[in-house]
C-alpha cells in the first residue's frame, strides 16, 4: 500500500482568525502576528473592552483593507461561552465576508498560584476546570462546525508546560492544561482527514501576563538538593 500526503494548503491571507483573550499578553501578540499576514481578526475579550477596543484601532490604522472586530465572552458562564462564536458570525461587518472562523487561537484562561493541594478549594478546581477546558471544548466545537463545511481550518490551542506537571501553579491548574492537551492531541488525529489541523502550543510563564511572581518572592526547599545554579538565559 502506498501512502500518499494530500496538498496542504496553508495560505490564510484574508481568512477570519478568532484570537480568545485577545487583550492580554499571549493574546494580543497572537492578534497582531496574523493580522501582519493578512488575516480578519476577531478580538474576543471577557472583561477588558477598552484594551480589545484599542488593539482593534491600532490594528485597523495598520492594516485598513482588513477587518478587525471585538466579540464579548465571559467564558466563565456557559450560556456565554456557547454564544461567542454564533454572536461573532452574526455581526454584519462579518457576515458580509465570512460564513466561518478558520482559524482559532484559543488562548483564554485562568491561571492562579495555589500551589498546596491543601488550600485547592473544590470551587478553585471547578472553576479552572470550566474556564481552561470545557470553554474551550465549547468554543473549539463551535469553530469546527464552519471549517468542516469549507474542508480547511487551523485550530491552535494555548496549552501549558504544566500540562506535563511542572510550573508554578497547583495541580488543578495542570490538570485543567492535561486535559486541553489530551483533547488537542485527539482531534488532530480525527479531524486531520477533514483538512483541519489542531495543534497545542506549550510555552512556560510569560512576563507580560502577570503570571510570574517577583523575584524572591518564593522559595522552595527540596531537602535532598545541596546546590541549584541560575542561569541567563537569551
Amino acid at each position: 500500500m502506498t501512502l500518499r500526503l494530500q496538498p496542504v494548503n496553508n495560505d490564510i491571507k484574508g481568512r477570519l482568525a478568532l484570537v480568545t483573550g485577545s487583550s492580554g499578553g499571549i493574546g494580543s501578540t497572537v492578534a497582531r502576528a496574523l493580522a501582519s499576514e493578512g488575516c480578519d481578526i476577531a478580538i474576543h475579550y471577557s472583561s477588558n473592552k477598552d484594551k480589545a477596543d484599542n488593539l482593534a484601532q491600532e490594528l485597523s490604522k495598520t492594516y485598513p483593507s482588513q477587518l478587525f472586530v471585538t466579540v464579548k465572552a465571559d467564558l466563565s458562564q456557559r450560556e456565554s461561552t456557547r454564544s461567542l462564536v454564533p454572536n461573532l458570525l452574526s455581526q454584519d461587518a462579518v457576515s458580509s465576508k465570512h460564513h466561518a472562523v478558520s482559524i482559532l487561537v484559543a488562548n483564554a484562561g485562568l491561571g492562579r498560584r495555589i500551589r498546596d493541594v491543601s488550600d485547592i478549594r473544590e470551587d478553585d478546581w471547578d472553576e479552572m476546570m470550566e474556564i481552561n477546558s470545557r470553554s474551550q471544548f465549547v468554543v473549539t466545537k463551535g469553530c469546527i462546525e464552519g471549517m468542516r463545511k469549507q474542508g480547511w481550518g487551523r485550530v491552535i490551542l494555548v496549552g501549558s508546560i504544566a500540562a506535563r506537571g511542572s510550573g508554578l501553579n497547583g495541580c488543578h491548574y495542570a490538570a485543567s492544561k492535561g486535559a486541553l492537551s489530551s483533547m488537542g492531541q485527539n482531534l488532530a488525529t480525527l479531524l486531520a482527514p477533514e483538512g483541519i489541523t489542531v495543534n497545542i502550543v506549550s510555552p512556560a510563564m510569560i512576563g507580560s501576563t502577570g503570571m510570574i511572581p517577583p523575584p524572591k518572592s518564593e522559595y522552595v526547599v527540596i531537602p535532598h538538593l545541596k546546590t541549584l545554579q541560575w542561569l541567563t538565559l537569551g
